[in-house]
């Protein structure tokens, strides 16, 4: 009797940590089983100092300190099957140091379950609408006394005024206490007028409005990534990975705003100019996780994250460091 007590035993030693590292919303292969509702509240914190490409350098803030960038997402989801899951995410940034705030993100789909076998491999695809266009691409056009580069923009949001669709695939595998995947994605967006940029008094002389709307151009980008996680006991839990981003540039098409004809020969030029905005730039990501599972229902994970990247030279968004940090709830219903 004994001997099948402790036989009872190891089994379940053994086979806790896989149950656990299946249900754990740390791990990038969670997917809620079916009826089961999720939430993950992030409040994250960012560190900046820029770079010296020539955007910041034309509009003298190469160099420049930025903090605190204040981060706070939200993900919700819920299990229709114990393979398919529907969700949605939003992200918002607010930069008091140059009055830049607006959503970074903002996603809403489903994942399906290919493949889960006894063996552990994990295979998903997944499909989300890009929400960009809820809120309008905003930039200033700034003039910088630069014979050679007398105009350069500058971003007062997040957003890129457009809409469009991400599809992608993740697949990996889980043991009994790690697991490992990799996902890449693809997100194309079309091209509109929703956008608004705010001009000088005065442009070569000639006076504009204080704000045009143009054409842009759709875009193709692509994301992926590497993860790892392991499942330390039934509470602790750790990750990592590293992720790309390709960011491309915008493309200024036609001007939407109706205009005179001294204002159209000056928005004309710009669109010479900035055909092509060369702002296209790459994100390398490292990230580290550490979660503890307070009930059962409730999940709080501390993260970090360290942005490498590098851009066109009229880019304003790299950066010599950026460094997130913040703490994520996670909960289940």
């Amino acid at each position: 009797m004994k001997k099948h007590l402790s036989v009872a035993a190891a089994l379940v030693v053994l086979t806790a940590p896989a149950f656990a590292i299946t249900g754990n919303m740390e791990n990038p292969l969670f997917l809620p089983d079916a009826g089961q509702v999720y939430s993950k509240t992030t409040l994250g914190l960012m560190y900046k100092k820029t770079d010296k490409t020539l955007n910041q350098i034309l509009r003298k803030h190469n160099g420049k300190v930025e903090f605190p960038i204040w981060r706070p997402a939200e993900e919700l989801g819920v299990g229709i099957t114990d393979r398919f899951a529907v969700h949605g995410t939003v992200g918002y940034t607010y930069d008091p140091d140059i009055d830049r705030a607006g959503f970074h993100l903002g996603r809403v789909g489903a994942t399906y379950r290919v493949i889960e076998s006894d063996m552990g491999f994990v295979w998903d695809l997944y499909g989300d609408f890009h929400l960009g266009g809820i809120e309008k691409m905003r930039g200033s056009l700034m003039m910088t006394g630069n014979p050679e580069h007398p105009a350069v923009f500058n971003y007062d949001n997040y957003s890129n005024g457009r809409w469009g669709y991400h599809i992608g695939t993740k697949f990996g595998k889980k043991w009994s206490r790690f697991s490992a995947s990799m996902f890449i994605e693809m997100l194309r967006s079309w091209g509109n007028h929703n956008n608004e940029i705010e001009l000088p008094a005065t442009v070569m002389g000639v006076p504009m409005p204080s704000k045009i709307s143009v054409n842009i151009g759709s875009t193709t980008e692509v994301n992926a990534g590497l993860s790892a996680f392991y499942q330390v006991d039934d509470r602790w839990s750790v990750g990592g990975g590293l992720r790309y981003n390709y960011h491309a540039s915008n493309k200024l098409r036609t001007v939407h705003s109706e205009l005179n004809a001294m204002q159209q020969m000056v928005a004309d030029g710009l669109l010479t100019k900035f055909a092509d905005m060369s702002d296209k730039f790459n994100e390398y990501i490292f990230n580290f996780t550490v979660a503890r599972q307070m009930t059962d229902y409730l999940q709080i994970a501390w993260y970090i994250e360290d942005t490498y990247d590098n851009g066109a030279h009229l880019s304003s968004n790299t950066t010599d460091i950026k460094i997130e940090s913040g703490f994520r709830f996670n909960l289940k219903f």
